[in-house]
């Protein structure tokens, strides 16, 4: 009756919040709303917080039992995740708390361990109690399950069974075992050593009670299952448990590639995916959550769902993103005073700030899914981002894409990798998705596996033919930052580069790193570790966005009310080595200042935003084009037709923008010896601060941002740098020797010379939106074509 009891009080508790809740407005997902949900939470429990360091325990039936601990874990965990300090007085005093009071309870003692677990990450001293805590449940398991209350029998704890599976009894329930899993895991990811045996009780277990796709609360052969259903809850609860087993127990088993593993296992964990990527989706619906007992409430789901995301590497359980769509069902329950109520305010909001929190955490590699041996080394990616939380001082994360989704779905890392022993089969529409991953931001690391460098390899480089036909691939130079930009590296592995002239597009490597990382050989491998860090270091400088946070933004929901039509100019040369970057300039002004660039020299057919730009010689300038971009990663010459046109047509009231695109001197000199001979050798001069394209209202530009390459240059200047053509105070020419395109894209490139994205979309914009003003277009000289 215990189990039911606390239904009822569960389901009632989320019923009053959902019936609070219908009164709001819906809020959709977004990266601000989730922060304000995160900031919310965390004020609501440092706020609640009593002042001995604990919170109000959590009672159930009618006050017969009570949680004296497991709130006070939860929430000190929750708020470690967050990233406070364990000297942050608040924390200092919870963690104290808690060393002081003792539980025998699984859940509890469970959430403790995570407690420990992440203090420990800032402080040794808490090492001892997570010893303390994981030998107590070590020794109280039985068969691999957990009660309610520690039994702390070492003999029944351990009696193998395993010899004999006609024997093996099943006990506990299923959800305090994963609580009391959970915990032992948290000592696992400390070093400490773990009986091989545990691993093998604990998986053996929940194969064995595995039913119809999920798991129930009791398992299958305890007297009183009878009738139970099989529930989304538990389905999280087993997968995620099975994962920690399989990490545990299988990381030798795919050293060789293409390897059919006839595990149980993997086979389980298989089936439990493929009935959730149904189920998912309906769980999430009012109503539509199947649970027993603890599992009767939404939040409790939805840290079990965080898990296996995490650990699966899944962005998408069936074809919703999990964690998209649970934020939002977090964001619109959370209550104004920042708690979210199942299981009471406290235990209820420290849910939901570890679904934001440890969901949110930056991605470093989006991995391919595709039509090939893409998963010859399943958990490679997660245990390197285990070894990178040391050089991101942080926890960060993975996770799988497939060729089905939308590119858009892509952008929560800027890595994507694909790896294989056998040549890859990417259709037309899977190269043109690759190729508007990258043109939108992104970069591919290819890294053969298996010794397959005339399979993989060679496919990959045919691949890289089609996606980037302007670009050839050629190996780094022992001298390229890749070797260095964070550790120093011999020349090896080899790299080899697909550049545009500002930043790799993609990058190979035949080096089987995985193999390494499958294995967690953190020692005999390590250079393997090192060398993805490296590639990860310079293509993103450490940069890591949020989950869910979109590089490349949304159309507006409406229209904007102004336009201006703008082209980029073509000459022979590498005129568009970013070919969406004003593309996504275009969305930023239209989403925040109301201004549509309208592309002269776009397919009349292009979807909006989706394909580059076919360029305007400067012969087919007109005087209805506002703006000519011109950029390029190299020295250039004009003939004299296409000279006196680009002159008429910046004459004609036309603003001509130059870019030196990656800094590239080259085209900067070019720029500078076109600039002397069409309007003079003095003509070009720094555009003053008191310029009206610096100086518009609300939007005033006095110091910007430069990447770090540049700062080391230019030593301590902050000031914009652009240079101009005038014609009073009116621009008729602006030159920047500084990279502004690649910050238009968004992205941060270790080596790269130039603005910081911020202030290249800052200089942008003050630069369109000051040609749109009537003032600007009112500028024109006296006799220009109308």
């Amino acid at each position: 009756m215990k189990g039911m009891t606390i239904i009822i009080v569960l389901v009632l508790a989320g019923s009053l919040t959902g019936i609070a809740n219908a009164q709001r407005p819906h809020v959709p997902f977004s990266d601000e709303a989730v922060q304000k949900a995160i900031d919310k939470g965390v004020e609501f429990l440092l706020g609640s917080q009593g002042e001995d360091g604990s919170w109000p325990p959590f009672i159930v039936n009618n006050g017969q039992e009570t949680y004296p601990v497991g709130p006070t874990a939860m929430a000190t965990y929750a708020l470690l995740a967050k990233g406070m300090s364990v000297k942050d007085p608040k924390i200092e005093k919870a963690l104290k708390w808690l060393v002081a009071h003792d539980s025998d309870k699984t859940y509890e003692v469970g959430f403790k361990c995570q407690a420990w677990l992440a203090a420990l990450k800032q402080d040794a001293k808490y090492r001892k109690y997570l010893e303390a805590d994981v030998k107590k449940l070590l020794e109280s398991q039985e068969n691999g399950g957990y009660h309610y209350k520690l039994v702390c029998d070492p003999k029944v704890a351990w009696e193998d069974t395993l010899k004999k599976p006609e024997t093996f009894v099943l006990r506990g329930c299923n959800s305090n075992s994963q609580y009391g899993v959970l915990g032992v895991w948290a000592g696992y990811r400390a070093n400490m050593e773990i009986p091989k045996q545990y691993w093998e009780k604990v998986a053996y277990r929940w194969v064995k009670c595995f039913k119809n796709g999920s798991w129930t609360y009791l398992p299958n052969d305890i007297p009183g299952d009878k009738g139970q259903t099989p529930t989304h809850t538990l389905a999280s609860a087993g997968m995620a448990s099975l994962y920690i087993c399989a990490d545990a127990l299988m990381g030798d088993a795919f050293i060789k590639c293409s390897v059919t593993i006839d595990n149980p296992i993997t086979k389980t964990i298989g089936a439990a995916l493929k009935w959730f990527d149904v189920e998912f989706e309906k769980s999430l619906k009012p109503g539509g959550l199947i649970s027993t007992s603890w599992g009767g409430a939404i939040l409790y789901h939805l840290y079990g769902v965080e898990r296996v995301g995490l650990a699966s590497g899944r962005k998408h359980f069936g074809t919703t993103d999990w964690y998209k769509a649970g934020a939002e069902v977090i964001i619109n329950r959370q209550q104004p005073d920042g708690s979210c109520g199942e299981f009471g305010p406290h235990v209820g909001t420290s849910y939901a700030l570890l679904f934001l929190v440890r969901g949110q955490r930056g991605v470093l590699f989006n991995r391919l899914e595709y039509d090939g041996d893409w998963n010859n080394r399943p958990r490679a990616l997660y245990n390197f981002c285990r070894w990178a939380e040391g050089v991101y001082e942080q926890e960060v994360n993975w996770q799988i894409i497939t060729l089905k989704t939308d590119v858009d779905e892509w952008h929560d890392a800027a890595v994507l990798a694909i790896s294989g022993s056998k040549a890859p089969k990417f259709s037309d529409e899977d190269i043109a998705k690759l190729r508007t991953y990258v043109y939108q931001g992104g970069m591919i690391f290819s890294i053969t596996e298996c010794g397959g460098v005339m399979t993989f390899g060679k496919g990959m480089k045919e691949a890289y033919r089609k996606i980037f036909p302007k670009y050839e691939m050629n190996r780094a130079g022992k001298e390229h930052e890749l070797y260095s930009c964070q550790y120093k590296l011999p020349g090896v592995p080899a790299f080899y580069i697909v550049s545009n002239g500002i930043r790799p597009l993609a990058i190979h490597t035949d080096a089987d790193l995985p193999l390494s990382w499958q294995t967690y050989a953190v020692a005999t491998g390590k250079p393997n570790f090192e060398a993805a860090a490296n590639v990860l270091m310079y293509v993103s400088d450490k940069q890591l966005k949020n989950r869910g946070a979109n590089l490349w933004p949304e159309e507006p929901a409406k229209a904007p009310s102004r336009s201006i039509k703008v082209a980029r100019i073509r000459f022979a040369g590498n005129y568009d080595p970013e070919p969406l970057a004003l593309q996504r300039l275009s969305r930023q002004l239209a989403r925040q200042y109301d201004l549509r660039l309208e592309f002269a020299d776009s397919p009349a057919s292009a979807p909006a935003g989706g394909t580059p730009q076919t360029g305007l010689a400067p012969t087919e300038l007109n005087d209805g084009i506002r703006i000519g971009f011109m950029t390029g990663t190299g020295a250039f010459t004009l003939n004299a037709q296409d000279k006196e046109a680009l002159k008429s047509w910046v004459e004609g009231g036309g603003l001509l923008v130059m870019d030196a695109a990656g800094a590239a001197k080259g085209f900067a000199d070019s720029a500078k010896d076109l600039i002397g001979e069409l309007w003079g050798a003095d003509s070009l001069l720094p555009l003053p601060l008191d310029s009206p394209v610096y100086q518009l209202k609300d939007m005033t530009i006095d110091k910007v941002k430069y990447r770090r390459a540049t700062r080391a240059r230019i030593s301590g200047i902050k000031d914009p740098r652009l240079q101009a053509v005038l014609a009073g105070d009116r621009p008729k020419v602006l030159l920047s020797t500084e990279d502004l395109t690649g910050g238009l894209i968004g992205y941060s490139v270790i080596g790269m010379d130039g603005y910081e994205p911020s202030s290249a979309f800052e200089l942008m914009r003050n630069i369109c939106i000051y040609v749109a003003t009537p003032k600007a277009a009112a500028s024109k000289p006296a006799g220009a074509p109308k």
